[in-house]
């Protein structure tokens, strides 16, 4: 792989959100280096391996098959992209043993990736998993908890 300006690797993750938004996670397998780790968020544990990531994106799409992720902002400074952006979607499939509940749902994100080359080697992300699992909670849940 050769060396990758700035602007191309804000250009690459961009790509990445879209190609997932249209459901074509084969860009994926193009864009995540074989030795990629993702740190922290959207799993809920760290995950080693494109496939691994692949499989929770996955997951993500069977329980909120509308998903959208709108990147609010790229910034980019060597190898590394920052990405803060707002994903929704209506909760349709059970999602980490919450059974759907059928409500449209959004919260934000941020991510950070690091390239080596043209492929992403890790990702950092923290999201509002908080606000998120307040949103899908069945109503016998919040109760019981009141």
């Amino acid at each position: 792989m050769g060396s990758a300006s700035t602007e191309a690797h804000k250009a690459a993750v961009q790509r990445m959100f879209d190609e997932t938004n249209a459901g074509n996670l084969d860009y994926l397998d193009e864009i995540l280096a074989p030795d990629f780790k993702a740190i922290g968020g959207a799993g809920f544990q760290d995950l080693e391996g494109p496939a691994a990531f692949k499989e929770l994106t996955v997951t993500y799409l069977k329980s909120f098959p509308d998903l959208i992720f709108k990147v609010e902002m790229l910034i980019g400074e060597g190898d590394q992209v920052l990405v803060w952006g707002t994903l929704s979607g209506t909760h349709e499939g059970e999602f980490f043993g919450i059974p759907a509940t059928g409500k449209h749902v959004s919260w934000t994100g941020c991510v950070i990736m690091r390239f080596r080359g043209d492929q992403v080697v890790a990702r950092y992300q923290e999201l509002d998993a908080l606000g998120l699992m307040a949103q899908i909670q069945p109503p016998d849940a919040a109760q019981a908890s009141a």
